[in-house]
């Protein structure tokens, strides 16, 4: 990176997001931290992304790197986006969500300040696109009312941020995820020098990228405040709830895909069995139901039986395999 190099280096995939362009070029005109280079990779859009961005210009004069791709996916398209990316620090943002105007500001200085910490992130808020009206103030406050395990875990306060230091870390982001996602965040550059998305995933990867981030040792920070709005529409790719039961056995296998991979990395038997529970879970409660909900009682079965055998210890598992055998039975032979 050169002296005359921006410090930060935003990357934003498009797929056929014309209609919000509007809105992501303002929201990055409103920042107030202006010393950043725009990475836009396009993604094999059909729509009128190509056109519109070739007739407007960027904010303030901004370097601008416009990239485009046959369709494979958000993964791939920040992967190409970091192979290029000069920055010392990295931010991702959606094309149809907002940053509040201090996100890059207020995580630069902090960042420079403390050199040991790679990943800093804010809370998240939800809205509902076109009223404004907000669904979920913060993703750091659970339903229950309670603070997110990951944010109550041991910490260090340095100034506004705080440095997480537990050695439960890894196991808590296992169990609960990170809320702190990759566009609520700002991330060192180095983090990324070794890994990469794994771009055979579609979505939800931003969730098991944290994870394998926090067990591999990297140092993550937050702060409680907003800093990502995030757009509720009905054009999302990764919403499933209330979904049908295709979508959600899709979501549920690229789940058991990902919390499988993580065992190659548990270091304890701790996080060894964290990762057992949330296959278990996924098994049980998110694939099994979907299966059944299709009527595909054998199949169902073999899911149940999977999250009994990897906690043979919990009877409810047990009971609901063999509700889900009965079941089988009947329609066989009905």
């Amino acid at each position: 990176m050169s002296d005359n190099s921006p410090l930060v280096s935003v990357i934003i995939p498009l797929y056929n997001r014309e209609q919000f362009l509007p809105q992501l070029f303002a929201n990055l005109a409103q920042q107030i931290y202006q010393n950043f280079e725009l990475v836009l990779v396009d993604d094999g859009s059909t729509d009128g992304t190509e056109q519109w961005i070739n007739q407007h210009k960027l904010i303030s004069g901004q370097p601008t790197v416009y990239l485009k791709q046959s369709n494979s996916g958000p993964y791939s398209a920040r992967n190409r986006g970091l192979n290029i990316a000069m920055g010392k620090y990295i931010a991702f943002q959606d094309s149809d969500d907002e940053w509040p105007d201090y996100h890059l500001s207020e995580f630069v200085e902090a960042l420079e300040k403390y050199s040991n910490v790679d990943w800093l992130f804010g809370s998240l808020r939800r809205i509902e696109h076109g009223t404004g009206k907000i669904k979920e103030a913060s993703n750091f406050i659970m339903k229950s009312g309670t603070t997110h395990p990951f944010i109550g875990l041991q910490n260090d306060k340095r100034g506004k941020i705080n440095v997480i230091n537990d050695v439960k870390a890894s196991e808590t982001a296992i169990l609960h995820c990170v809320p702190g996602s990759t566009q609520c965040a700002l991330i060192r550059r180095t983090l990324f020098e070794n890994n990469l998305f794994d771009d055979s995933y579609r979505t939800a990867y931003d969730r098991f990228f944290a994870i394998k981030a926090v067990m591999s040792g990297f140092t993550f920070a937050f702060v409680k405040n907003t800093h990502q709005i995030y757009h509720i529409h009905d054009s999302h790719i990764s919403l499933v709830a209330g979904a049908d039961a295709n979508k959600l056995q899709k979501s549920a296998e690229t789940m058991l895909k990902g919390y499988g991979e993580l065992l190659d990395l548990a270091k304890n038997q701790n996080e060894t069995d964290a990762i057992k529970h949330e296959l278990a879970r996924v098994n049980a409660w998110e694939l099994s139901i979907a299966l059944q909900q299709k009527q595909q009682y054998r199949q169902a079965s073999k899911a149940m039986f999977n999250a009994w055998r990897l906690q043979p210890k919990n009877l409810l598992y047990i009971k609901s395999f063999l509700v889900c055998l009965v079941k089988y039975a009947y329609y066989s032979f009905k």
